[in-house]
């Protein structure tokens, strides 16, 4: 959970040592025997990852955004690096073990960033934040992430506090997790983090062969939650972004001890689900009516909220007219109507730019990493965006209907695995759980954080696991040989990526720090390692164009531009540097390449005025989250 500590693992400085570690444990475990029980639908899994990371490295031929492919290839090579090790280290036999690990790794993340809005600091304090507006984002980096993360979370520690098979311990952490989960899920205020929460209940309910102690014990269970984000919800300080710093101290902490005594309630609640299990069986026909009461209840629930809604016709007419508004409503200054809000702040845009980028393009899509290009061209282009906001649609845009594909069948297997395990303890609970990170994923860009990431698709993996029916065995040597010099090689390339990307990262935050010479020399560094990418040259030439050495940053803007023409920031950079007609050819040829930029139209008007010395805000651009 390290890499989901550092941002998510959105940042390349987080790729290449997390993929080195990974693949160290693939060494080693080759290097002591590469003993397994893996079969045949893992050995699916891994061909079908392995041709999707091909896939998105081809993609680097044809690609609008060479360099940023690159980038994509180095963070699948994490996610590849990271399910190997998973699979090929895990055993049936100990597979139980591994979904409480897992789940205390995302309470333990979860719960340390809903300490930051129960004891908020100066540091952490700030409800105002143009980008987040006080949702709850550290450390993952992104709200809506963090939101999805919470929400596999809950339906994965709801499955532990219900499963029978388990010790009371480890009910007793699912019990705890419940509490935790939800809060954090409630402070993010991200809306399709609750729809996929509720999408995985239901898979889990259908998936589940004891749907009624499942439903019956839930509805207990989530008295405890219920309360605490009740309480949050009215608490204005921890909701409200005209908040100070004292009263959100203050009613923070009259919320935490609310927490921890609902954590006591809900760990007394386990042993009492259990001694209610022990003295309770209903056989087959008071199932069945009850189970229809039920059914019954949750259809006249819905029925009436759909005609009080003026029908499902209007209901559904509304529901798209807010989801499809170009302009999204102004944010209001408590947080709690943002959760009603069907708005969806310009995904619709954005997935419309996405489909038309495929025309003439289907098979091979625009290249991966290629949409932000695509986004910066096209008249809808109304803010700044990289990513497409809905894995599927985004890999169909980058990878066409080959990538889509292979992404399809890979995402399958897991629950293909999981049909035929549904009485396996856990299976249902990790299948719901992993199909709420499939439902978040359409609608937002956690895929792109190769932490979060990692987490769903090891949800995945121990689906998998469950399914293996074969003794262990060893590798053949000639497999393993073979799978060492795979290892060797993306070892290789993932030291030259953390390399080169760190040096990189050194060289902005130098420019950004004023500290010149240092951002020369570690561009310099940067150059030598990543000769594809024009973004240690953008960033020598600005550390030049600073102190004055104006030749040198148009020859390093020139560079930049020679890799790739068609890098709207590179012409902006060498306009920076250049004066007369070479400064108007300039400007024209990144206004060509992102016509609403705000950025050139800023540039634009800096020029009518004095010279300006520098082009310093630029270079944020290339840092920011879409």
């Amino acid at each position: 959970m390290l890499i989901v500590r550092d941002q998510g693992g959105y940042f390349p400085t987080s790729w290449g040592w997390s993929a080195i570690a990974l693949l160290g444990v693939l060494a080693t475990w080759l290097a002591v025997g590469g003993r397994t029980d893996a079969g045949p639908l893992d050995l699916a899994f891994l061909c079908a990852l392995l041709l999707l990371t091909l896939w998105v490295a081809l993609s680097i031929a044809w690609s609008v955004d060479r360099a940023r492919s690159v980038l994509e290839l180095e963070r699948w090579v994490v996610l590849l690096a990271g399910c190997s090790a998973l699979l090929v280290l895990a055993q049936r036999r100990s597979s139980v073990l591994a979904p409480p690990a897992l789940l205390a790794a995302i309470t333990a993340v979860c719960g340390y960033s809903l300490a930051t809005r129960l004891d908020p600091s100066a540091g952490t304090f700030a409800p105002r934040d143009p980008t987040a507006g006080y949702r709850l984002f550290e450390p993952v980096g992104y709200w809506n992430a963090l939101g999805g993360f919470a929400a596999l979370g809950t339906v994965l520690a709801l499955g532990l506090a219900t499963e029978t098979s388990v010790g009371r311990s480890l009910r007793s952490l699912g019990a705890v997790a419940l509490v935790v989960l939800p809060l954090t899920l409630f402070f993010t205020f991200s809306r399709g983090a609750w729809l996929a929460l509720g999408g995985g209940l239901l898979v889990f309910v259908g998936w589940s062969p004891h749907r009624l102690r499942l439903v019956a014990e839930s509805a207990v269970l989530a008295v405890a939650p219920a309360i605490a984000v009740l309480v949050a919800s009215r608490s204005g300080a921890l909701t409200d972004r005209t908040a100070t710093l004292h009263a959100a101290r203050q009613e923070g902490h009259h919320l935490a001890w609310i927490v921890i005594a609902l954590v006591a309630l809900t760990v007394v609640l386990v042993p009492a689900l259990a001694w209610v299990e022990d003295r309770s069986r209903l056989g087959s026909r008071p199932r069945r009516a009850v189970a229809a009461a039920l059914l019954f209840a949750v259809t006249a629930a819905l029925v009436a909220g759909v005609v009080r809604g003026g029908g499902p016709v209007s209901v559904a007419r509304r529901g798209y007219d807010s989801f499809i508004a170009p302009v999204p409503p102004t944010e209001r200054v408590n947080l709690n109507s943002r959760l009603a809000d069907l708005n969806g702040n310009g995904r619709a845009q954005l997935w419309s730019v996405a489909i038309d980028s495929l025309h003439g393009r289907w098979l091979t899509g625009t290249g991966a990493g290629g949409f932000q290009r695509t986004w910066d061209r096209s008249p809808k282009a109304n803010q700044v965006v990289r990513d497409a906001h809905g894995l599927y649609v985004e890999t169909l845009s980058e990878l066409g209907v080959v990538g889509v594909a292979l992404l399809a069948a890979l995402l399958a297997l897991p629950l293909a695995a999981a049909l035929t395990r549904r009485a396996v303890p856990l299976v249902p609970a990790l299948a719901a759980a992993y199909a709420t990170f499939l439902l978040h994923n359409a609608v937002d860009w956690d895929w792109e954080l190769a932490g979060v990431t990692l987490t769903g698709l090891f949800l995945g993996c121990l689906l998998l696991v469950a399914r293996r029916d074969r003794p262990e065995r060893p590798t053949g040597a000639p497999v393993r040989a073979g799978l060492g010099v795979a290892v060797v090689g993306l070892a290789a390339f993932a030291f030259v990526a953390a390399v080169g990307n760190g040096a990189l990262a050194r060289a902005r935050v130098a420019n950004r720090e004023h500290r010149y010479p240092e951002a020369a020399a570690a561009a310099t560094t940067a150059r030598s390692w990543m000769p594809w990418s024009p973004e240690p040259l953008k960033a020598l030439g600005e550390a030049q164009l600073e102190q004055g050495e104006q030749a040198a940053a148009r020859a390093s803007f020139r560079k930049a531009i020679a890799i790739d023409r068609d890098d709207w920031q590179a012409w902006l950079d060498l306009a920076a540097s250049v004066d007369g007609p070479q400064r108007r050819v300039a400007v024209s040829r990144a206004r060509a390449l992102y016509p609403t930029s705000p950025e050139i139209a800023e540039f634009e008007a800096a020029s009518r005025r004095p010279r300006p010395n520098s082009r310093r805000a630029g270079r944020a651009h290339g840092e920011r989250r879409s």
